[in-house]
């Protein structure tokens, strides 16, 4: 009796198939690029030895007669195939030579250099091409090894259930047979067989959230294996031979061209071979090339595997959550966002490339080369996306199939991602018909990050105030309304706001006489606790309400930090506090409003990562320089006299009906804004001055919340020096209609600086 076969592993049975399809195409670029060296070998030889005529010329084909082809043998001469074509070309060669005499400069035009050119271009795309077919490799393998994790815990908790299963059943049995015992022995037989079922219920619970994310991870391994045979593999085959054929084919077609016109009595023999040369392309050879390896076209699938004494084989419901949702539809919910980001990634992966496309076509040199491996980059992050994609959608089919109801969540997540795409595309030619950004400028860096186990996909309508309306609120400042469907506002006045404005950063409100108009958002406070916003932000499914800054010029970007070099302090000078500080660890230093710090480190190496060293009162310790003023050498002096200084009371901007944005400047106080003293001219100087005005801002809002004064050790001096830079730079160019409107762009990290930088 023949023993059972050995099981084989499932890794191993893939990596040996992968790696058979490796030394494969290595032996098919190795064969390709000797018969590159054939035919240039051929060309160079056959233009030396022209002159020589009759015997020379049977020489030189018998020599290449005489080779042993490994593939083309069987080859039909009509059948396309290039070694078939190839051995016809030698045996017509060697019939006409004794006719050859004037064909030396048909065959000069077949020079050695464009040969080797085309040889080199060959050798380095198979380079690339192999790399990148065992990285694709080793991302299926990589997938697989997680299937089997994932199998491996679920035939532990199939094997622990059925152990309290039995356990179970026995003391169930004892409870029954001691009807005549003990009575307090009866009752420890009973909490045992109660104990027993509990841990029976939670190892089957256990058991079913395994064996679910065991089908779907199974799911997802058998879609991403066949996304490889169909799409992946075919497309690195056809990077590998690239334009490879149609380079044979001319050269084939120009030896045949050569020879028809030189010699009309070898005219039948080489007018068929030339007719055979055309034939010749990749579809025809890769055909003939998968026929003879069937490695490359045979899939296997990966099926379930029930475990042990377990019934169920499919997708099975179970209550999850207090509120009664079950894990498919968490599952169903979780990847349609996910399906959705990865369709969003490649919208913007597809409009990347087509820009750099145009870019490189304009570039030359080493400038066309960064351009090239930013395509290469961006083409990898997109063919992730298009995988994820596929093993998010074979997911949804099988919940589908499972009787969950997936279209809701799809159809919502693709409506959310179409609108943002849309969004996105439409600020980008506003902004480049404008002159902000151009295309040149558009990097594409964004696409490194790309992460392929993300499973959230991110709301970029991310509530920046309570999800349910109407709301009541409180005026923080007077505002004047500039526009007909504007509202004007008092301090101190109470509103209703109705719904979201027509813009980011502007609401809808309704004042006490009845009158409805928009608002800017930032001049209100919501009347409702941080617990409760968070609480209804949560129940709703959006995050919470955090500011949002973004910064949309590189160049604006790059020019402020200049000038901030040129103002950079040094170490040993003094520097006052603007705000009371508090540190958040205990390497923080903390201080009072106006308390004098001696600086001991202003950066750390060539890099200001925006926090100071500095000494007060014997104590060490970083802080933010944003919350600090640079005291000159006159200053010092000053400083060490003068009485703790206070700030001024900050006024926010009143923008007055008529008034442009350009004749809003500010006062002679630090904090202070009016309309009737001299603008800034500088560029910089209004960015001081803005920067001023939102760090009160932000102080005073974190004041009434109840949070400490100081700013964010952390937020504040990164995300406000650009949120304000960007602030002004919109009220320059006059992009939006509104005043004072502060530009929040919620945007994933995946395509923010795509349409950013």
């Amino acid at each position: 009796m023949q023993p059972p076969p050995r099981k084989v592993k499932e890794t191993q049975q893939v990596k040996m198939a992968f790696a058979e399809q490796v030394g494969r195409l290595q032996s098919k670029q190795q064969q390709e690029v000797e018969l590159l060296e054939d035919i240039r070998s051929f060309s160079k030889q056959r233009a030396a030895i022209e002159q020589e005529y009759s015997q020379a010329l049977q020489r030189l084909a018998i020599q290449f007669q005489r080779k042993d082809w490994q593939r083309g043998k069987g080859d039909s001469l009509h059948s396309g195939s290039v070694f078939a074509v190839w051995r016809s070309l030698i045996e017509a060669t060697a019939q006409s030579g004794v006719c050859r005499l004037t064909a030396a400069d048909g065959y000069r035009s077949l020079t050695a250099d464009a040969l080797k050119s085309l040889r080199a271009a060959k050798e380095l795309k198979a380079k690339r091409g192999l790399e990148q077919l065992q990285r694709v490799q080793g991302e299926v393998v990589d997938a697989l090894r997680e299937l089997h994790k994932v199998k491996k815990r679920y035939y532990q908790l199939s094997h622990m259930a059925n152990v309290a299963r039995e356990k179970a059943a026995d003391a169930q049995a004892k409870f029954k047979k001691s009807d005549h015992g003990i009575f307090h022995f009866r009752t420890g037989l009973q909490k045992m067989s109660s104990k027993l079922n509990t841990r029976l219920r939670e190892c089957d619970q256990r058991l079913t959230e395994v064996r679910n994310e065991y089908l779907l991870t199974l799911s997802a391994i058998n879609s991403h294996h066949q996304y490889y045979y169909t799409a992946e593999l075919p497309a690195i085959m056809r990077r590998l031979d690239s334009d490879l054929y149609e380079q044979i084919r001319e050269h084939f077609t120009l030896l045949c061209c050569t020879e028809i016109d030189t010699c009309r009595s070898t005219h039948s023999n080489f007018s068929q071979i030339c007719e055979n040369s055309t034939k010749v392309s990749r579809e025809r050879n890769i055909q003939i090339f998968l026929q003879e390896f069937p490695v490359f076209t045979r899939t296997a699938g990966f099926h379930f595997q029930v475990a042990p004494q377990d019934k169920v084989c499919i997708l099975k419901q179970h209550s999850s959550s207090a509120e009664g949702e079950s894990c498919l539809d968490k599952e169903a919910r979780k990847w349609s966002a996910k399906a959705a980001k990865d369709y969003k990634i490649i919208s913007h992966g597809d409009r990347a490339l087509q820009m750099l496309d145009r870019r490189f076509k304009l570039l030359s040199g080493d400038t066309g080369v960064s351009v090239e491996q930013k395509m290469v980059e961006v083409k990898e992050s997109v063919r992730k996306a298009q995988v994820s994609r596929v093993k998010a959608e074979s997911r949804l089919a099988l919940l589908a199939s499972a009787g969950v109801d997936v279209e809701p969540w799809m159809s919502s997540a693709m409506t959310q991602a179409d609108e943002e795409l849309e969004k996105d595309r439409r600020l980008s030619e506003a902004r480049m018909s404008n002159g902000d950004i151009s295309e040149d400028e558009f990097e594409f860096t964004d696409f490194d990050d790309y992460d392929e186990d993300g499973d959230t996909f991110i709301d970029s309508t991310s509530c920046s105030v309570p999800c349910g309306y109407p709301l009541a609120c409180m005026v923080l400042y007077s505002y004047q309304a500039c526009q007909g469907d504007e509202l004007s506002i008092t301090e101190g006045e109470e509103l209703q706001v109705i719904e979201d404005g027509d813009m980011e950063d502007w609401l809808k409100a309704r004042n006490a006489a009845g009158q409805v108009g928009y608002v800017p958002e930032r001049y209100l406070q919501f009347l409702w606790s941080p617990g409760e916003g968070s609480s209804v932000c949560l129940a709703q499914g959006f995050p919470c309400p955090q500011l949002d800054w973004s910064f949309n010029s590189s160049g604006s970007s790059s020019e402020h930090s200049k000038r901030q070099q040129g103002r950079s302090p040094h170490s040993g000078g003094l520097a006052r506090a603007l705000y009371e500080y508090q540190g958040q660890g205990p390497e923080e230093l903390s201080f009072p409003e106006g308390a004098v710090i001696r600086l001991l480190r202003c950066r750390q190496g060539e890099v200001d990562d925006g926090f100071w060293e500095g000494e007060l009162d014997g104590r060490v310790g970083v802080f933010p320089s944003l919350v600090v003023e640079l005291l000159g050498d006159g200053e010092e002096e000053e400083e060490e006299s003068l009485p703790t200084p206070t700030l001024p009371p900050f006024s926010p901007p009143i923008p007055i009906s008529g008034t442009p944005c350009s004749l809003l400047c500010f006062s002679s106080g630090p904090g202070s804004w009016s309309v009737n003293s001299t603008p800034p001219k500088d560029p910089e100087d209004r960015l001081q001055a803005s920067f001023s005005l939102k760090t009160q801002s932000l102080s005073d809002s974190r004041a009434d919340k109840g949070s400490p004064s100081s700013p964010d050790s952390e937020t504040l001096p990164h995300a406000l020096r650009k949120h304000v830079w960007g602030s002004v730079q919109k009220r320059q160019s006059g992009h939006h209609r509104r005043v004072l409107c502060l530009h929040r762009k919620d945007e994933t990290h995946h395509h923010r600086d795509l349409y950013s930088l």
